[in-house]
């Protein structure tokens, strides 16, 4: 860690201020357009994003700025606090120096552009008016003007939904226009990992820089930091005379700095390693072992990592499959920032609330649950549910109960592993368990809903049927055959798990080769196996693969000898 002078040429305050090299860089280079990939731990939100924010404010104040994330959920339970967090390190203080959520006190500096509503905004004593917005809902930003555009974790970001928010960088020129951020942006990421679904678009603005503007902006800030740092060393002595003198030097070298910085784009990636000094070689040692290589890679190291599709065990599986716009954003409009906020059945769009739903569940010490619903010619992926030991089936089935609280048909078609009916004469059995935790509440308070144990007497589901279902239903070549539609946001980990899921070539001792699900990653510590394990995938298996489905494409081995009626 070294240090970069801060220098306030109005009242003579002058702070030495501590920061790993990158982030000096950043400060020192200070570009119109800033695209960081940076691994875990480098603290991009509550450290780069945050004083980058405040920099931005003062060069611009009055400004409107808009904060995207990929969802109302993200952004307000984990990236605006997170923002704040690094503000109020930094010196601003809640009440004095910003408001959430709420009308500015009287004495704040007025935005240049009346404000309608306050709602899911930031105010700042300088007058810049922060919206935090939602890409699932972009039109709405779209209408808009602002001078500036943020936003963490753009892996998640589609580059099609931005795109429809770029006009909206627009608006005051001739107030605005003088500021290098003008109409610029800052995202931060970790390394995107196509093998989770993550867009990688942050990696093609590499090519908008120019790296000789860059190292000639990096020079002329290594000057005027100089400066700075005289004028440090001058005030401690009390040298007021000098500190005039090299006022005048700060003056000249910050007009060559501005000039420098036009239109300016930097585009860096650098590893955790960038915080070593910070997070010391257990860090990394502990993560590595935590990760395993491949996500270490990824998530450490900012390497990209690559999947062909030949390895993948859903290989017809692609973006097609998903929907980004499945929660009515307007339903969080009830909750402020910071506040703690009840996900509800009642935001999805794609439901039908007078119908009964459906769920595939693998237990184990993760338990996992995807439940659904089919319309029309889809078979919607509604929301993911799981949890890790010591919780149990009753934990699960609380959570499917909060969130379906308000749905009206109280019916649930449960599909599970036929493990799931184990000791069910003893009344013991894991199925059973999570059908009384639906149907009834912790006080044993019937909760009205019903749950029909669909997988009772089901045989062991071979992993090339599976294979060879999922192509089939992925591959959308079967007529009158559902087509598949998952919630990316609501179903992350699912989504995470089937992208990820492997196959695995067995030879038996006669040299036959069978082709198998790797399920290796379901050793991985608990903590980690939702987004990275093949535990969701599993669950996903039970829900899709049943009798009427199977018959359709031809594949119903595992349903020899058994009543027609189970399963349908």
């Amino acid at each position: 860690m070294s240090r970069r002078t801060h220098v306030n040429l109005e009242d003579d305050r002058v702070t030495g201020q501590y920061a790993s090299w990158v982030k000096q860089a950043i400060d020192l280079i200070a570009p119109k357009d800033l695209y960081l990939i940076a691994g875990r731990a480098t603290a991009k939100t509550s450290d780069i994003i945050a004083e980058r924010s405040q920099t931005i404010c003062r060069d611009m104040p009055h400004s409107k700025q808009v904060f995207v994330s990929d969802t109302y959920v993200n952004a307000l339970k984990n990236i605006t606090p997170t923002l704040i967090e690094g503000w109020n390190r930094k010196g601003w203080i809640e009440g004095k120096h910003y408001v959430t959520d709420s009308k500015p006190p009287s004495h704040f500096k007025k935005c240049y552009k009346p404000v309608e509503s306050f709602k899911h905004t930031i105010y700042t004593y300088l007058g810049n008016l922060f919206t935090i917005g939602s890409l699932d809902q972009p039109s709405g930003l779209a209408g808009d003007s602002f001078q500036h555009r943020y936003g963490d974790e753009a892996r998640l970001l589609k580059k099609a939904k931005l795109d429809k928010l770029t006009p909206a960088l627009r608006g005051e020129y001739a107030q605005f226009g003088t500021s290098v951020f003008y109409r610029g942006n800052t995202f931060t990421t970790d390394m995107p990992n196509i093998l989770l679904g993550d867009d990688e678009w942050i990696l093609s603005m590499e090519k908008n820089m120019n790296l000789d503007q860059v190292k000639n902006a990096l020079q002329v800030g290594l000057v005027l930091n100089e400066i700075k740092l005289e004028v440090l060393a001058a005030v401690q002595i009390k040298d007021y005379a000098k500190v005039e003198n090299l006022k005048k030097q700060l003056v000249k070298w910050t007009m060559h700095w501005v000039r420098a910085r036009k239109d300016l784009t930097f585009f860096y990636v650098v590893s955790s390693f960038v915080n070593v000094d910070i997070l010391t070689d257990g860090f990394f040692a502990d993560s590595l072992k935590a990760l395993g290589i491949e996500e270490f890679k990824s998530a450490i190291l900012s390497l990209k990592i690559n999947l062909k599709k030949g390895e993948k065990f859903y290989g017809n599986l692609g973006e097609h499959h998903f929907y980004d716009d499945g929660v009515i954003t307007s339903y969080y409009d009830k909750f402020a920032i910071g506040e703690e906020i009840e996900e509800s059945s009642l935001a999805l769009r794609y439901i039908d609330h007078n119908a009964k739903l459906e769920a595939g569940v693998d237990f184990g010490d993760m338990c996992s649950m995807i439940s659904g619903q089919p319309r029309g010619n889809y078979l919607y992926g509604l929301k993911a549910f799981h949890t890790l030991a010591p919780e149990n089936e009753k934990h699960l089935g609380k959570q499917f109960r909060d969130f379906y609280k308000y749905h009206k048909v109280k019916v649930l078609d449960m599909y599970y592993d036929r493990s799931g009916n184990a000791n069910a004469k003893t009344k013991r059995d894991w199925a059973s368990a999570l059908q009384r935790a639906i149907e009834f509440d912790e006080n044993g308070i019937s909760t009205g809903w019903t749950v029909n144990l669909m997988s009772l007497g089901q045989g062991t589901i071979y992993h090339v049927e599976e294979f060879n279902f999922a192509k089939e239903l992925m591959g959308e070549t079967t007529q009158g055959l559902l087509k598949l539609k998952i919630d990316k946001f609501l179903c992350k980990c699912l989504k995470s798990s089937l992208e990820l899921t492997k196959i695995k070539m067995k030879t038996d001792a006669k040299g036959t080769r069978t082709l198998h699900k790797d399920k290796s990653s379901e050793s991985l510590p608990l903590y980690l196996r939702p987004m990275y394990s093949t535990n969701y995938s599993d669950a996903f298996k039970y829900w899709i693969y049943r009798m009427d489905f199977v018959e359709q494409v031809n594949t119903h081995s595992q349903y020899s000898g058994m009543d027609p009626s189970v399963g349908g």
